[in-house]
């Protein structure tokens, strides 16, 4: 609805993204990836106004959750707490990539260094651009 709205008052479509609200990986991210097939599918299916690329958060909620916030010391079976908040945007990221996920939003260097890695190998990309 919003982006017939915006539409109607002339904003130009080519600069609406859609953002489908980001579950993170334990909080939601299913039913975050079930909405993104329908609203990638209803635009597949010719419907204009959920054609356009969605735009995801997995950094800003990744880094909410607990289990990417508590100390070692909390929970040592956990493991390091810098790489715990790094592994769970990489989940995120990933899992929502292959919903159809156009563009991200991420915190954690490590994060995005894997994930860059991992599009490209997805699309055989020689130098991760």
């Amino acid at each position: 609805q919003l982006n017939i709205l915006l539409t109607d008052m002339n904003f130009p479509a080519e600069k609406i993204v859609v953002d489908p609200l980001t579950g993170t990986l334990g909080y939601g991210l299913e039913y975050t990836y079930s909405i993104m097939e329908r609203i990638l599918n209803d635009g597949l299916g010719g419907d204009k106004m959920l054609a356009f690329p969605m735009l995801i958060n997995p950094g800003y909620e990744s880094s909410r959750v607990k289990e990417a916030r508590v100390s070692r010391e909390d929970y040592p079976e956990w493991g390091d707490q810098e790489l715990r908040g790094a592994y769970w945007e990489i989940a995120t990221s990933v899992s929502l990539l292959a919903a159809g996920a156009e563009l991200l939003i991420m915190y954690h260097p490590k994060a995005v260094e894997v994930v860059k890695k991992n599009i490209s190998e997805m699309f055989d990309l020689k130098n991760g651009d």
